[in-house]
């Protein structure tokens, strides 16, 4: 805001150099950008923040000034004479909406529009503004002066002869004072006569109303109106104005009577004329006298100092803000144009700005608290680690499933899938049941641009209804890629890091989207926690993709429950291990879960691990049969074992193997 000195030297009496004035402003929080000269006067351009709204205004520099420099503080106490008849006889004022909580109107008749007092437009001129009549400059002098806007209508054009604050109408226009026609939206505040509207409330008068050459009465506005609604009507035209500017920012609630009284008196003092008796007011001013505690130890504990008692009260008092001493603390009373101050800490900063931030030391230390991470974050960040050491790289893609797949992996617990209720999707509109559809895309893209062999992870959000229609949201991991043998192993990796005491157990299972007998059911200690296996070939075919990719799916929030976060540590063994190669030749249907279950049941002794290592069918075996190859690893925690010793227990599965399923031993 451009900032007179002239005009600041009336409510600052004394000596005050414009650099003294700009250093105490930009210590105090108020930056001034600019200090220029202009003819006999100074003027500084003080950068004022959105919550001050209060410094807009020279009266608001002044008080500012007179806190942060010590000096006395000169209030303007405005008066006018007034005279019959009554303003009540002559107009009346309705509010209509709650937008405007207080509106008030004064008559002055017999003005004399001309030319305004060279003093008046020199210091307008000075902080940027045009001189245009006396009437329409007294305005804008208040507005700068105390920083409530003000408005002259002229009283013989107001149809009806009264004021109605009210929401603007379908359809109803008005043509602005700049000279452009305005088309207004419901919900906007406008000021109207008994037949259509005058001003946008706020904002900007209309040019039907004005104050022109030829005026003899006018009506004086000074109200308050609801920021919100202000800033919106402003930025809906495109209109900002330096009246919407501070009606944004919040006025003083005390404010509007005696601006329109400051207003009323420059105007009898050159426009000459008669002020009717009284003000015509609509609403009330809702003003409420606020109260703070300001706590010595919350001001320590802010600022890292002690402030000597004294010092606090003098900035307190200089502020105007009344303080009274409770103990370890100050009860202050907060002044109407102060509507950033709400909370205790906003005294701190106060206190602060007064006594002088360069009061304040510096620490060139500051101590730092390390915290663990969360166990959350700690199990994520290995999730992520085991699957790109796996070969898989992280993909993000839409929450939105295409058509072409939306119903290719709907999961049996889905009874219907999410839609957009707004029309912003029209095709490809429903959110993702699964993370699979948007890697398989994603796998089809690669391979487009000629990258094979892609092996992709997504960590993510699945959704759809359930029976009731309850909108239901699961975190899943979704894997795409390279063949089903490598993804078993990344995913069995994946779970022993993270918890390697828990079982994994695969089985045979049925999923939309798998290929028919090539997909498996994932339980961790009995818990099924996803699905792998190899995608359905009519998938496959319906995107056109050169390889058939292994897919799965886990469910995140299951593997972060069951991860364990406290390292278990056991003795790394002392003996060699012997391992034992069978290929049992069983029936083509049989399962390797059979034989898995078979082996634990067994229970041989010293058995450290059994592990899978591969089908085979084909010549020299039978037709309908199949070779299914384990390693048996034996281990004594006693001392080392020899073969003679693990061949009583390979016996006893080989035994079992060919009574209970019928098995051979492959030669």
């Amino acid at each position: 805001m451009k900032t007179s000195m002239e005009w600041l030297f009336e409510y600052l009496p004394g000596e005050l150099p414009a650099t003294t004035a700009a250093d105490a402003l930009t210590n105090g929080g108020l930056p001034v950008e600019v200090i220029e000269r202009h003819g006999d006067d100074t003027v500084i351009d003080v950068e004022v923040t959105s919550n001050r709204g209060d410094c807009l205004s020279h009266l608001g520099i002044a008080r500012e000034l007179s806190a942060l420099l010590n000096r006395p503080f000169k209030p303007l106490e405005p008066s006018a004479k007034e005279s019959a008849p009554a303003a009540d006889t002559l107009t009346s004022v309705t509010i209509e909406s709650p937008l405007c909580p207080h509106y008030q109107a004064r008559i002055i008749r017999n003005v004399k529009v001309g030319p305004t007092p060279q003093w008046m437009v020199r210091r307008l001129e000075a902080v940027g503004l045009r001189s245009i009549n006396n009437i329409v400059d007294v305005t804008n002098y208040v507005m700068l002066e105390m920083g409530q806007p003000l408005h002259a209508f002229d009283f013989d054009k107001l149809v009806g002869r009264r004021i109605v604050v009210r929401e603007a109408r379908a359809g109803e226009k008005i043509t602005s004072i700049d000279g452009h026609e305005r088309i207004l939206q419901p919900g906007m505040l406008v000021i109207a006569d008994a037949d259509r509207p005058v001003a946008l409330a706020g904002v900007m008068g209309g040019l039907e109303s004005e104050v022109s050459a030829g005026t003899a009465n006018i009506l004086l506005e000074s109200a308050r109106f609801d920021p919100l609604s202000v800033r919106n009507t402003a930025r809906t035209l495109a209109m900002k104005s330096d009246s919407s500017y501070r009606f944004e920012r919040g006025i003083d609630p005390t404010l509007p009577g005696r601006a329109g009284l400051r207003a009323a008196q420059l105007i009898l003092q050159i426009a000459g004329g008669e002020l009717s008796a009284g003000v015509v007011e609509a609403g009330q001013s809702g003003s409420k006298p606020q109260k703070l505690t300001l706590r010595l130890a919350k001001l320590k504990q802010v600022l890292g100092i002690e402030l000597p008692v004294d010092a606090v009260s003098d900035a307190l008092n200089r502020l105007q803000l009344k303080p009274t001493r409770a103990g370890e603390a100050f009860e202050v009373c907060i002044p109407s144009w102060r509507l950033d101050l709400n909370i205790e800490v906003d005294l701190v900063e106060e206190v602060a700005r007064v006594v002088g931030y360069d009061k304040v030391p510096v620490r060139d230390e500051i101590s730092i608290r390390l915290t663990p991470p969360e166990p959350e974050r700690v199990t994520m960040d290995l999730i992520r680690s085991v699957l790109v050491a796996g070969g898989y790289n992280e993909a993000v893609t839409f929450s939105w499933v295409s058509d072409l797949l939306a119903r290719d992996f709907v999961p049996p617990e889905a009874h219907d899938l999410l839609r957009a209720e707004h029309a912003v999707r029209k095709a490809d509109g429903q959110l993702r049941p699964s993370l699979i559809p948007g890697l398989l895309e994603a796998l089809v893209r690669n391979e487009s641009a000629g990258n094979q062999g892609v092996r992709l992870y997504e960590i993510g959000g699945s959704f759809w209804s359930d029976s009731v229609g309850a909108v239901v949201e699961r975190r899943h991991i979704g894997l795409t890629g390279g063949d089903v043998r490598h993804l078993r192993g990344t995913i069995e990796e994946l779970l022993s890091r993270l918890n390697a005491s828990r079982k994994v157990k695969i089985s045979p299972d049925q999923r939309p989207g798998y290929a028919p007998g090539a997909c498996g059911r994932i339980e961790w200690e009995g818990k099924v926690i996803g699905h792998l296996g190899q995608l359905d070939p009519a998938i496959e075919n319906k995107l056109g993709l050169r390889q058939t990719p292994a897919i799965a799916e886990l469910d995140c929030d299951a593997l972060i429950a069951g991860a364990q976060h406290v390292p278990q540590l056991r003795a790394l063994p002392k003996y060699p291990a012997i391992r034992r190669d069978l290929s049992l030749v069983v029936d083509e249907q049989m399962r390797y879960e059979q034989v898995e279950q078979l082996v634990h049941g067994v229970r041989p002794e010293l058995l450290e691990e059994l592990e899978y290592v591969t089908t085979y069918k084909g010549k020299p075996l039978e037709k309908g049969t199949k070779s299914i190859t384990i390693t048996l690893v034996f281990r004594s925690s006693q001392g080392t074992l020899t073969g003679e010793q693990v061949e009583q227990s390979v016996q006893k599965v080989i035994d079992a193997a060919r009574d209970k399923l019928k098995a051979t031993l492959r030669a």
